[in-house]
C-alpha cells in the first residue's frame, strides 16, 4: 500500500482527531455512565463496528486520493457520518439529563448531511474519472501497440507516427481530403538536463506530453518525434483549425511551472511550434521534411526577435 499521500492530508487527519475528541469530551461531560447491567452489548458491538468502519473508510480515502475538492467533499461527508455513528455508540453507555435529551435528536442530523456531501463528492469523482478516461482514449487513435510507444512519455514513437502519416496520405489521396501536422520543440532542453539532471528531464517531458494530450482532440495522434520534439497528426483538419490548436497547446506548455526538488522556484518551458496542412499528393518523407523545415523557420524567426 502506498502511504505517500498521507502527508498531503495532515490537516484533515488533525480535523478528524479534533472532532472525535470534542464529541467524546462533550458527551462525557454532559452524560453520566449507565450501570453496567444496562449496557446493551449487542447494540454496542453493532454500532461500534459501524463507527470503526467509517474511520477505516476515511483512512483509505485519504491514503488513496490526492488533495483536492473531491477528496475534501468525501472527507467531510464521511466525517459527518462518523460523528452520528459515534454519538449512537456513546448512547449505549451514557445517560443524558432530561434537559439535554435533545442530544439524542441532534445525533441523527450529521448522517444525512454527510450522505448529501458524499453524493456530491461521488458525482464530481465520476466527472473526474470521465475526464481521465477521455484523456487515456486520446492515446488510442486506432489501436495500441506497446512496442511502438515511447517509454518516457507514454506517447507513440516516431516510427509509429511515420506509419500513420503514410496511412493518412493514402486516405487523403483516395478521399480527396487533407490533414494537418503540429510540431513542438522544447528549447534548451539539453541545458535543463545538465542543470537539473536527466531524471527531472524525463519528468518534464512526461508532463509536457500530458499537456499536449489534454489540448488535442479525440482522433488526433500525439507522438514523441525526437528527444525534445513532439509531433501531432490531425486528420481532416484545415490549416486555420490547426493553427488555433497549436496556439492553445503552445500557451498551455509555456504556462507549465515545473518545480524541482522541494524548492518553490519554477522553470517555464520555452517552446517553438509550427503547424501545416497537407494533401495526398505528398510522400511521407516530403511531409516530414516540410514540417521540420517549418519548425526551423519558426526558430529562426524567434532568434531574430530576441535582442542580442
Amino acid at each position: 500500500m502506498n502511504f505517500t499521500t498521507i502527508s498531503l492530508h495532515r490537516h484533515l487527519f488533525a480535523y478528524l482527531m479534533m472532532s472525535v475528541v470534542i464529541v467524546c469530551t462533550c458527551a462525557f461531560l454532559i452524560g453520566d455512565l449507565k450501570p453496567k447491567a444496562q449496557f446493551d452489548w449487542l447494540d454496542a458491538m453493532g454500532e461500534g463496528g459501524i463507527t470503526l468502519m467509517t474511520l477505516v473508510w476515511i483512512f483509505f480515502t485519504l491514503v488513496s486520493r490526492p488533495a483536492g475538492r473531491v477528496t475534501n467533499l468525501l472527507f467531510v461527508g464521511l466525517l459527518f457520518t462518523h460523528i452520528s455513528m459515534l454519538l449512537d455508540f456513546l448512547d449505549e453507555f451514557l445517560r443524558y439529563p432530561e434537559n439535554h435529551e435533545w442530544l439524542t435528536t441532534v445525533e441523527s442530523l450529521p448522517a444525512p448531511i454527510g450522505m448529501v456531501m458524499m453524493s456530491i463528492a461521488l458525482y464530481h469523482w465520476h466527472q473526474e474519472q470521465s475526464a481521465i478516461n477521455n484523456q487515456l482514449r486520446r492515446t488510442e487513435r486506432y489501436y495500441r501497440e506497446h512496442s511502438l510507444t515511447d517509454f518516457t512519455t507514454g506517447l507513440y514513437s516516431a516510427d509509429y507516427m511515420k506509419h500513420q502519416i503514410k496511412l493518412e496520405i493514402n486516405h487523403a489521396k483516395s478521399q480527396q481530403t487533407s490533414f494537418s501536422l503540429m510540431m513542438f520543440d522544447i528549447r534548451q532542453f539539453s541545458l535543463f538536463n545538465q542543470e537539473y539532471g536527466y531524471q527531472h528531464g524525463d519528468i518534464l517531458l512526461r508532463e509536457i506530453a500530458q499537456i499536449i494530450l489534454m489540448n488535442i482532440r479525440d482522433g488526433d495522434l500525439a507522438c514523441r518525434y525526437a528527444s525534445d520534439r513532439f509531433i501531432v497528426l490531425m486528420p481532416h483538419t484545415h490549416q486555420n483549425v490547426a493553427v488555433e490548436i497549436e496556439r492553445q497547446t503552445k500557451r498551455a506548455i509555456e504556462h507549465l511551472a515545473y518545480k524541482h526538488d522541494n524548492t518553490s522556484c519554477a522553470v517555464y518551458p520555452d517552446v517553438i511550434s509550427c503547424s501545416h496542412q497537407y494533401r495526398g499528393w505528398y510522400s511521407y518523407e516530403e511531409v516530414l521534411q516540410d514540417i521540420n523545415r517549418q519548425l526551423s523557420h519558426a526558430k529562426q524567426q524567434k532568434e531574430v526577435k530576441i535582442p542580442a
